[in-house]
């Protein structure tokens, strides 16, 4: 225990700014308990981030282990990939952030990591676009932050016959090696792009705007948040099994997030219930002006408990519907 605290008070004395700590449920949760809060009584700035699968085993390394965040493996990326593999439904989202409770600020959402099959890969979606709408999730339905692992934004294959690796759609870890887009992407030091695609460019352009409106939107980083798929198992073209509704709040700032996971463009009918409007203290209007962030599109919508919102979801996507309340409806 002295010596691991040695180890992370010299790495934090050069600088290093957080650290992700790899499966620390094997390591018990006292001795975490312990360490983090020396470390962060000289550096306060540094988090935590723990790999912990054993989800019986969250509140005791949040808790008492004192970590920042731990890795959402098997809840909400395991659910998201099983959708977009068609294996699962949309409606497992909702069990899938229940299940959290009060750790659902505490979790790290992403759709890569190093242990993971890239998305792009032939072992998952074939290519970036599909997982366009997990990703629209994992980035928006809670207040934790979310990871963007290196050339997943860039539609990374990860299928090159690596050596210890071999072909088997991760980035090796294990070879000195280089990754095809980040190369081209890099440019000689620039990150001009010149060297990629259109399609690799529309993906870099897509996740860097999703990332800058969950950054920005006070409503995401902060707010709170409402399941809508309880009140639209049966409304006329939503497929609860492909498409994916919430709400997310704060102060005088309404989100409306339908997230598509076909390949298709589609017009979709969401109700929101009466319970959104008692629980976030909603006016009932019968127009209201909003604006589709990823588009920048100017929409007229109801807000009301008892018509429909009409949307025209994008396939492989979804929208982001922002709605500025009256100032004196909070």
């Amino acid at each position: 225990w002295l010596k691991m605290r040695d180890i992370l008070l010299f790495w934090a004395k050069k600088g290093v700014d957080g650290f992700r700590c790899d499966m620390a449920e094997m390591v018990p949760f006292q001795f975490w308990g312990w360490v983090i809060p020396i470390v962060k009584e000289k550096y306060p700035h540094i988090i935590f981030i723990a790999e912990v699968y054993n989800t019986w085993e969250y509140y005791n390394y949040v808790k008492h282990g004192k970590f920042d965040y731990l890795y959402d493996k098997v809840g909400l990326y395991d659910t998201l990939i099983g959708i977009i593999r068609h294996q699962q439904s949309a409606t497992d989202i909702t069990r899938t952030w229940q299940n959290l409770g009060e750790l659902r600020s505490h979790m790290l959402h992403f759709m890569e990591n190093h242990d993971e099959q890239r998305l792009a890969s032939d072992f998952i979606v074939g290519h970036g676009r599909p997982a366009l709408p997990a990703m629209l999730v994992s980035a928006t339905i809670d207040t934790c932050p979310t990871m963007i692992y290196f050339g997943q934004e860039l539609g990374e294959r990860g299928m090159d016959e690596e050596g210890f690796s071999g072909r088997d759609g991760r980035t090796t870890i294990f070879d000195y090696w280089s990754v095809d887009t980040l190369r081209r992407w890099h440019d000689g030091g620039t990150f001009s792009g010149r060297e990629l695609n259109d399609g690799e460019r529309d993906l870099q352009c897509y996740y860097s705007h999703l990332l800058h409106i969950a950054r920005d939107e006070r409503a995401i980083a902060e707010g709170d948040f409402f399941d809508l798929m309880y009140a639209n198992p049966h409304t006329a073209d939503f497929n609860p099994h492909r498409h994916y509704a919430f709400l997310r709040k704060h102060e005088n700032e309404l989100l409306l997030i339908v997230a598509n996971f076909d390949e298709w463009n589609t017009q979709v009918s969401v109700n929101i219930p009466s319970d959104a409007f008692n629980y976030f203290g909603l006016p009932t209007l019968e127009s209201v002006k909003a604006t589709e962030l990823l588009t920048g599109e100017t929409l007229e919508l109801p807000l009301s408990p008892n018509i429909p919102v009409h949307l025209t979801l994008p396939g492989w996507s979804g929208v982001i519907v922002k709605i500025t309340l009256p100032q004196s409806e909070k």
